[in-house]
C-alpha cells in the first residue's frame, strides 16, 4: 500500500469512529425552569440549572404521548436526550406529570446478573432480559459499583435505550436507601 493509501484509511476510520461517538445517546434527568421553542433551561438531579438548545426535530413526550413544547410546563420532571457529539442539543424531551416514571425505565429486583446480561422481575412477576455493554452506568445506593456487587432480589430501576428496550443504559440498585432519587 502506498503512504496515500493508508493515510486516506486512518482519515476515513477516524471519521467513522468520530460519527459513531456522535451518535451515542445520554440523557439527563430534572424538571424544567423555562422552556420555549428553541431553548430549555432544566434544573438537573444535582440541583444545577443547565441551558440546551432544542433541535428542530426534536421530538417531545407528556406521560408517553407525543406533545408539543407549550404543553411542557415549569417543574414538570423530564428526562432529555442529547447526542455526545452536541451536548447542549436536546433531541427528544420527555415529560412526566401523571405517570410515575419515564417510558424506557423499568422497576422490579434482580434475578441474576452476569459481566454481560441482566434478568430482572417486574412488579408484575414478569421476567425481563437486558443486555449490559461497557457504556451502561451501574450504581448500588447512589455509588458507582460492577454488575457482580447486583445480587438476587436486590430493587432495582433500569433505564434502556429508546432505539433498543434490550440494552440497559443504566442500572440504579437500592440495597440500604428505600427510594430511588
Amino acid at each position: 500500500m502506498s503512504l496515500g493509501t493508508i493515510a486516506v484509511a486512518l482519515f476515513a476510520g477516524g471519521v467513522a469512529a468520530s460519527a459513531a461517538e456522535q451518535g451515542k445517546e445520554t440523557t439527563h434527568d430534572g424538571a424544567i425552569v423555562t422552556i420555549s421553542s428553541t431553548e430549555l433551561v432544566m434544573k438537573g438531579k444535582d440541583g444545577k440549572e443547565h441551558t440546551h438548545a432544542i433541535a428542530t426535530d426534536a421530538k417531545m413526550t407528556l406521560d408517553g404521548k407525543a406533545c408539543k413544547v407549550e404543553d411542557l410546563k415549569a417543574k414538570t420532571k423530564i428526562r432529555v436526550t442529547v447526542l455526545s457529539g452536541d451536548p447542549k442539543a436536546v433531541t427528544h424531551i420527555e415529560g412526566i406529570e401523571e405517570n410515575k416514571h419515564f417510558a424506557h425505565t423499568h422497576d422490579g429486583t434482580v434475578v441474576s446478573c452476569t459481566s454481560s446480561k441482566l434478568m430482572m422481575k417486574d412488579a408484575n412477576g414478569k421476567e425481563h432480559t437486558h443486555s449490559i455493554t461497557a457504556d451502561t452506568k451501574i450504581t448500588c445506593d447512589g455509588k458507582d459499583c460492577k454488575a457482580s456487587d447486583l445480587k438476587a432480589n436486590e430493587k432495582i430501576r433500569v433505564t434502556t435505550k429508546k432505539t433498543n428496550k434490550g440494552v440497559a443504559t443504566e442500572i440504579e440498585a437500592i440495597d440500604k436507601n428505600g427510594d430511588f432519587a
